[in-house]
């Protein structure tokens, strides 16, 4: 089935609508994706940051946002060791790291596929060569591991926090 959907970079009047997106993520996808506090106060911070930029999904024929992604250029500073731990040296200059989610009602449609490769080529653009999946993948997130495995990701370690396994993913570009 083909979608009339737009991915492009946010703008500062996407940022009511985009709180909204996150608010009515179902809890279990709203526990998967957490690279930021859902509040309008984290998502202005994150706006005007120039380390960061945002990618939203908008389905056409409503306006609605049904899918978002934010990328840090360079990587998280707190995730440095787990990295290291892994022999991954993460470089600020060439690396960026991503953060993508769907809507609920949206995921397993195909559609990922148009936010990852709008943020690639952008990534491109500013001639990152990797991308570091943000906080990695849930183990028993079976859907999105083998999304990210289907876009050329591949695994370089594993580590457990509040009670789950996750996969530490990167992209080479």
């Amino acid at each position: 089935m083909a979608y009339s959907i737009t991915c492009r970079q946010w703008q500062e009047s996407d940022v009511s609508n985009l709180l909204l997106y996150l608010q009515h993520l179902n809890a279990e996808t709203q526990d998967r994706f957490g690279p930021h506090p859902f509040t309008k106060g984290a998502l202005d911070h994150l706006y005007h940051h120039p380390d960061y930029k945002g990618f939203v999904l908008i389905e056409n024929n409503s306006t609605y946002i049904i899918g978002y992604a934010i990328v840090k250029l360079g990587y998280l500073e707190h995730d440095l060791p787990r990295l290291l731990g892994y022999d991954f040296q993460p470089d600020h200059t060439t690396d960026a790291t991503y953060a993508p989610s769907l809507a609920d009602d949206w995921q397993g449609k195909g559609i990922g596929k148009l936010l990852w490769n709008t943020v690639k080529d952008y990534l491109q653009q500013m001639q990152k060569k990797r991308v570091i999946l943000w906080g990695g993948v849930q183990c028993t997130n079976t859907i999105a591991v083998k999304y990210y495995q289907k876009n050329n990701f591949i695994s370089i370690g594993s580590y457990h926090y509040n009670g789950k396994d996750n996969l530490d993913m990167i992209c080479v570009l």
